[in-house]
């Protein structure tokens, strides 16, 4: 597990060792064991490791024989002895048992069409001397980020936004990004925060040539039901698939242990490990005090019945103290409270481990989340023509002032089913939560471009439109970001056996009625689990892994949300109105709605402002920086 970092010089100068030197150092958490770097040409590599395999012979770069392909990347790659049996058995000549070894040999004999062979979390950095050709590349799912920019003449990439503070790219919030943001919680790639600075997709690589880079998707989640098998043979197959990934992720040279929540996806990947390991394992979990929110009586139960060696935390509010940190941590807004869980339970594990398994993917594989239940609950209310619903719905909500009871709900009938899937229920739209300048610099056409994109695909059901809706947006840019971020942030490698590509094109050929069924999500996956646990544990109502903030915002909290969202520090950032943030404060505090949700959103985006101190005003598509370059946000290491 490392972090990387690389400059290219596209006017052919060489590359600053000071410039790389500063980026690599910024990532220091991602790997606090070594370092490495390569200059040559008109490039620059970098990269931080954090040793798990090999822990002697593994520095990188590696390159090929000639020295001719060098790489750097950050992941681990599961199937990497049966990659490296076949390329000695071509001629290679490897020299160590680093699974960063075979990256360039595989690229020297088949390009980037190495992606394919590869089974694991990855995001790669490799420069073609022959060819003058970097090439970058993110794995299937997202589980490692990669970020890049082009600025005049010079290509940046990192594993971080922070790591490009040295760089002086990292301007103004771009209004584009902020009107993402307040949709989602967080800003969906290809986007960042910063105008110019751009995620890799998940499933993307990018080849730079001279001065023009190309981004190409190489994967992409397919839904082809194959012929009538039975639910039997069904389950075994799952068995099969399930069982074999978590082995292969089970190869280290440090510790491991496992991420337990006492969920049907955590609680899987630990059966599994029990299944398949002769060793102890190791389980962490967390708790709360609030009992709606609190599953730690359910993961000590299966740590028993699994024989586990579990280590249980509670998180009380007192761990606010810790959130500046995390913000910081992430380099731009993000609204995922489960992040300051996630945090405390990363940081509780690698007290213990350096690696840890996790139970993310089953909701967006196999159909967990309560909102698929919800879409076709609604469903039979869509088949009212739209311009029906718009105008009906539409007419009763305009007659009910802010707050009313339902308000919510005739609003999302307004919108096309797919679009009230996305951004339905929200107490305020954009146009009234955002200052109307911020609006006016984007156009319809772009505020629904996210949704067409993704559901535009041909796929045989609704329910995988829904499923890869997430797969693509919610799962890289919410989920995977959070647990890299928070782990790394304390160097903790976490692997999620759940999206092997092998599991996930399993479930792809799943019916939909596998995944959910009379109201029952991940079905299949929890009669597989009957196999290990009693059915009523499997089958007790999901738990989200959040904190409680709706009692904490009026509660223990109050005086920090107050503070921080004064009309006045509002008006000054000038990207939300002032009017319609004290209406969400007047109605959580006084228990007329919960706002925590959307509330948590501003006061992120507030604090993560003042937090990077720079000026206010976002930017519009297009328009210059005339603003100084925000103070550098040092990355945290707790």
């Amino acid at each position: 597990m490392c972090g990387i970092v690389g400059v290219v010089n596209l006017d052919g100068t060489p590359v600053s060792r000071g410039l790389v030197t500063a980026m690599n150092a910024r990532i220091v958490h991602r790997g606090p064991d070594d370092e490495g770097f390569w200059f040559g040409d008109n490039v620059g590599l970098g990269m931080r490791r954090l040793s798990i395999i090999d822990l002697a012979g593994g520095r990188q770069p590696f390159f090929d024989e000639t020295g001719d392909i060098v790489a750097v990347y950050n992941g681990e790659i599961y199937n990497f002895q049966e990659l490296r049996s076949k390329l000695v058995a071509r001629g290679h000549i490897l020299h160590s048992e680093c699974d960063t070894e075979v990256i360039p040999h595989l690229y020297e004999d088949c390009g980037v069409e190495l992606l394919h062979q590869l089974t694991g979390m990855f995001a790669i950095a490799l420069w073609d001397r022959q060819r003058r050709t970097l090439v970058l590349a993110r794995d299937r799912f997202g589980v490692k980020p990669l970020y890049y920019a082009q600025v005049g003449p010079h290509f940046y990439f990192a594993s971080e936004l922070k790591a490009f503070e040295p760089c002086g790219i990292l301007g103004s919030p771009s209004a584009e990004a902020i009107f993402a943001y307040t949709n989602y919680g967080y800003v969906p790639a290809p986007l960042t925060i910063y105008d110019g600075v751009h995620k890799l997709p998940s499933g993307h690589h990018l080849q730079l040539v001279g001065c023009r880079s190309t981004v190409t998707r190489y994967w992409q989640m397919q839904y082809e039901p194959r012929a009538r098998r039975s639910e039997h043979e069904l389950i075994e197959e799952l068995d099969v698939v399930l069982r074999a990934a978590v082995k292969s992720e089970l190869i280290s040279d440090v510790p491991l242990g496992a991420f337990l929540s006492g969920g049907v996806d955590s609680s899987t990947v630990v059966a599994m490990m029990a299944a398949v390991s002769n060793a102890p394992i190791h389980t962490f979990s967390i708790g709360f005090d609030e009992a709606s929110h609190d599953e730690s009586r359910f993961a000590a139960d299966i740590a028993r019945r699994f024989e586990t060696r579990h280590t249980q935390l509670t998180v009380r509010p007192g761990v606010w103290g810790d959130v500046e940190q995390i913000i910081l941590q992430f380099d731009e807004p993000f609204a995922d409270a489960s992040a300051i869980p996630t945090y405390c339970l990363a940081r509780l594990t690698r007290n213990h481990v350096t690696v840890a398994l996790s139970g993310d993917g089953g909701d967006e594989l196999f159909a967990g989340y309560d909102r698929y239940r919800e879409f076709f609950r609604k469903r039979p209310l869509y088949r009212v023509p739209h311009a029906v619903r718009h105008a009906t719905a539409g007419a009763l909500s305009d007659v009910l002032p802010r707050g009313a009871r339902g308000k919510r709900f005739l609003r999302s009938l307004t919108l096309g089913p797919f679009e009230d899937y996305v951004w339905g229920g929200r107490e305020l739209w954009n146009v009234e939560l955002l200052e109307p300048d911020v609006v006016a610099s984007l156009d319809d056409a772009h505020r629904m471009a996210a949704a067409r994109t993704i559901f535009a695909v041909d796929r045989p059901s609704e329910l995988d439109a829904l499923c890869l809706h997430d797969i693509e947006i919610y799962l890289p840019d919410d989920i995977l970001t959070k647990v890299d971020r928070m782990s790394m942030a304390v160097s903790l490698e976490v692997r999620v056996p759940l999206l092997d590509h092998h599991v996930a094109e399993f479930a792809g050929t799943l019916a939909p009625s596998m995944r959910l069924r009379k109201r029952r999500g991940k079905y299949l996956l929890k009669k597989l689990l009957e196999r290990y646990l009693p059915a009523r544990i499997v089958n007790r109502p999901k738990h989200g892994f959040g904190v409680p903030l709706e009692r904490w915002f009026r509660h223990e909290l109050r005086d920090e949300l107050l503070d921080t969202l004064t009309p006045d520090r509002v008006r000054s950032v000038g990207v939300f109105r002032p009017d319609a943030v004290a209406f969400l404060l007047r109605q959580h505090l006084s228990r007329r709605c919960d706002q925590s949700t959307l509330l948590w959103r501003l006061f992120v985006f507030h604090l993560w402002h003042r937090l990077r101190s720079t000026p206010s005003k976002p930017r519009a598509r297009g328009e210059k920086d005339a603003t100084p370059v925000p103070r550098a946000l040092t990355g945290c290491n707790p």
